[in-house]
């Protein structure tokens, strides 16, 4: 089997708030946010293992402060450990006002 990095498997995508993803406050919904970094997280795996992939669980999510409608977000994520059946994704968000 042949080694890989964790740069082979990095994953960026990029999305602007719009208004069907906000709340009544202009804030991007969590729920959006989770669906966007769940498909870049599994793009990520994907890369990584070449076959299909699910997300079995999720460590922590923590919300820092809100995501204003217009805002633009970039999601990066790479595969951060790999195993025999499962691997560990990291993935960070930016935030452009």
């Amino acid at each position: 089997m042949e080694g890989r990095t964790s740069a082979g498997s990095l994953a960026v995508s990029t999305e602007v708030v719009l208004p069907n993803d906000t709340n009544a406050l202009g804030n991007l919904m969590g729920g959006r946010l989770l669906h966007w970094m769940d498909v870049n997280t599994a793009i990520a795996a994907h890369r990584h293992c070449r076959t299909i992939v699910v997300t079995a669980a999720v460590n922590n999510v923590s919300f820092g402060s809100p995501i204003k409608l217009a805002s633009i977000v970039t999601l990066e994520s790479k595969v951060s450990r790999a195993f025999t059946t499962s691997m560990e994704v990291s993935l960070d968000v930016y935030i452009e006002d």
